[in-house]
This record gives C-alpha cells, structure tokens and sequence, in this order.
C-alpha cells in the first residue's frame, strides 16, 4: 500500500484568529506584533510585510495597517481545537508547531486523499473557524512543497505521475531543511536542482556539506526520502520568549522576562496533572547582531511558584551582563526542563 502523507497548516495562524474573532479585521492588511512582526496577514503580506520586521518600520511606511497585540491563551486554545480535529482524522500524527503538522492517512484515505484533504479543511473552517491549507505527498518533503504551493487556503495533491515530473526540476534552495550557508557550499559546487545531484554518492557530496545532509540530498535524488510520522514523545522542556525592537533599558527586558515565565507556568501547567516540576531554569538573551547568550541553573526548590521563578530567572539574566555588554537585546526566552513522567 503506497504511503500518503498530509502537510496541514493553518494560513497566517495569529493574524487569521484575530480575524476570526473581530470580524471588522477580515479582509484588512493586520500584524500580530509586540515591537517587532510576529505574523502578518495575507493582505500585509501582499504589501511586503514579512516576520520578523521592526513594528516601527511597518507604522511608517503602511501607516493604515492595523496592529493586534498577543493573545496567547487564545492562539494556544485554537491550536488545541485544531490539533483535536488532525487526530480525528489519523492518530499517526507529527507536530511541527502549534499550527501545522504531518498526517499519516495511509489506508484511511479510502483512494481518495483529495477528498480527505477537503474533509479536514472543512472541520478547521468550520469548527475552529481557520483556514488551513492542505498538501498531499508520497514524502514528508512532497507533502509540505505541496501545502506551501497551496496556499493560502487551498489543497495541492503530488501523485506519482507528478512526482517524477518535479522532483528532478526541485531546486536546492527551496527544499525543507537547506539553509542560505548549505546551499552556498552546493551553489559553489555547481549543484542548484535535484537533478544536477543525480550520479552522485553520499562520498562526493560529503566533500561539500555535512555528513547527515549528504545522507539526505542522496535520498532526496532517489525519492527515498523521509516517509515516517513519528509521534510525540512527553515533552522534556517548556519555553517562552518575545521578541522586541533593540533595547538595554532594565525595566524593558525584565517585564519581557517576567511575562515569559508566566506563560512557560502556563503551559507547564496544561501538560500533565499533576504537573511535573521542574529543578532547573535556562535565559535565553539575544542581542541585536545575533548572537546568543544562555545562561543555566537550579532552582532552590523544584516547583511552579511564578514569584520564584521570576527571581531565579531575575539572576540569570544579570548574568549575561546585558546592561553592560553595548549590544541592543532584541529577544529574552525562559525554558524549563521538565523531568520524565512517573
């Protein structure tokens, strides 16, 4: 029995739920921001307002695009909702974030993968009230090439037939997991679509990238790439962070910080009950060229106290010597390392 595997993926997930519950915004270039783009909608999107970009510079050039702020009670309910609507349709089915996910419906499609596609779609839309876009594939790779091609909301199926005529044309750049630096290294080698990879072993391309991508251009090359949905083990840490414009102000970085503990409590929270305690704490700062700095360490006692844990992340961060270090911090996070259920 061939394999057919989904890529679901809700359309524009923040912007599109607070679309859906203030009808005023549907149809309306909106970002959901807190200094910096954390997803715009696809009427921004078509302006040129991408991720990541400063709120400020969106303000000044398209001064008439509207602007949510977080919710994040909500956009965790309504990845809750959608994630309960993929497993009644396959309990084989791999998170790839709150928003999207992999489904394997081998043998459940009844012949008919479109059909389910369109199943599924209809149950986000109509309880959950999102669009989700839906790409269908042999492979992981296929599947999630198909459900960017299909969106926004839409449904794109990669047959067998279809397959062999696009594969080879694929090009590096666009394939799920290269990166800018490993497709320099193949662009410099000559190599720019899948067929260019065709004659080659895992020991040439070794001489060019890293040992598990020379594994996985071959198997690319061949179509034996990755099929397999892997379940969810218990999570083993919880995180939160935010991203902001580049600040050094104490007052500034320490509220961030503080919101992120309260909501990495939360999600701890919604795991298990009872709740499992963490004994350890991790800061996470980034500064506005980059770089990294993380500083770990133990909490006294084991436990979810937010007042506690605001104090132990409150050290942790002056540890990275923020204040001091002349660089803008652009993004603080907090993750808790969770024990092994019992």
């Amino acid at each position: 029995m061939a394999v057919v595997l989904l890529h679901a993926d809700a359309d524009a997930f923040l912007a599109s739920v607070e679309q859906r519950d203030d009808p005023s915004l549907r149809g309306r270039a909106i970002v959901v921001a807190h200094e910096v783009v954390a997803c715009p909608s696809y009427e921004a999107r078509a302006l040129g307002i991408h991720a990541g970009m400063p709120l400020r510079q969106v303000r000044r050039r398209w001064p008439d695009v509207l602007v949510t702020g977080y919710r994040p009670e909500v956009h965790e309910e309504a990845s809750v909702r959608l994630f309960e609507i993929f497993r009644r349709f396959t309990p084989l089915v791999e998170p790839g974030s709150m928003e999207e996910a992999f489904l394997d419906v081998t043998g459940r499609d009844r012949g008919d993968p479109h059909g389910l596609a369109v199943a599924l779609r209809a149950a986000a839309r109509d309880e959950v009230g999102l669009p989700v876009s839906v790409g269908v594939g042999r492979t992981k790779l296929m599947a999630k090439l198909a459900s960017r091609r299909a969106k926004p909301d839409g449904i794109v199926v990669v047959d067998a037939g279809l397959e062999e005529r696009v594969r080879p044309r694929l090009r590096l750049d666009e394939l799920w997991g290269i990166g800018p630096t490993t497709y320099e290294k193949l662009h410099a080698a000559g190599l720019f679509v899948v067929s260019d990879l065709h004659g080659l072993d895992e020991d040439d391309l070794k001489r060019i990238v890293t040992t598990a991508m020379a594994r996985r251009l071959v198997s690319i090359a061949r179509g034996t790439d990755d099929a397999t949905v892997r379940l969810p083990g218990p999570r083993r840490s919880v995180s939160a962070s935010r991203s902001f414009a580049a600040t050094r102000t104490r007052s500034k970085v320490v509220a961030v910080l503080d919101d992120c503990v309260e909501r990495a409590v939360t999600r701890v929270l919604g795991l298990d009950d009872p709740p499992r305690l963490p004994s350890r704490l991790e800061v996470l700062v980034r500064y506005d060229d980059g770089a990294q700095v993380l500083e770990r360490g133990p909490l006294e006692t084991p436990g979810l106290d937010p007042a506690a844990l605001r104090a132990a992340a409150g050290h942790l961060l002056e540890r990275t010597a923020y204040e001091s270090d002349g660089r803008g911090v652009t993004m603080v996070g907090v993750a808790l390392p969770l024990p092994a259920p019992a």
